[in-house]
């Protein structure tokens, strides 16, 4: 196994793992997050530093909005300093718009049901299906 699929594979691992945590307990364990940017050594490149730039941005809304958690964005910044800028635009575009799809269609069915839906959804699980998509796009 090349290095690359190597460091794809333990991340998606490690994702899994995440998402299973935050599914559960609604938290995001540090070893998780210095494990996938661990892995980033695997294939290092300076240039996937720039990565960083989309994951600032989500430390800002974070910071200033709320409704995501420290976790959350811990992990996305690891995540993008493995598949660099435009992976880390891919995966967060995509990890939210699934979420806002999944978040509506379960809205539907609540509100179909005759329940009120839960504002407050684990963000791992769609960082996972980001990551998967970014693989295949790149």
């Amino acid at each position: 196994m090349i290095p690359q699929e190597l460091q794809e594979a333990v991340i998606f691992t490690l994702l899994s793992a995440a998402a299973v945590t935050d599914i559960k307990k609604r938290e995001v364990s540090n070893w998780l997050c210095a494990g996938v940017a661990l892995t980033g050594l695997l294939c290092f490149q300076p240039v996937r530093l720039w990565g960083l730039i989309p994951a600032a941005l989500l430390f800002a809304v974070a910071l200033f909005c709320g409704g995501i958690g420290g976790g959350d964005v811990k992990l996305f910044a690891a995540l993008s300093v493995c598949v660099g800028l435009e992976g880390a635009i891919i995966l967060l575009f995509t990890a939210q718009l699934s979420m806002l799809v999944f978040y509506g269609i379960y809205s539907a069915v609540q509100k179909i049901r005759g329940k009120t839906a839960v504002k407050y959804l684990p963000f791992v699980p769609f960082l996972l299906f980001g990551y998967v998509c970014t693989i295949l796009l790149m």
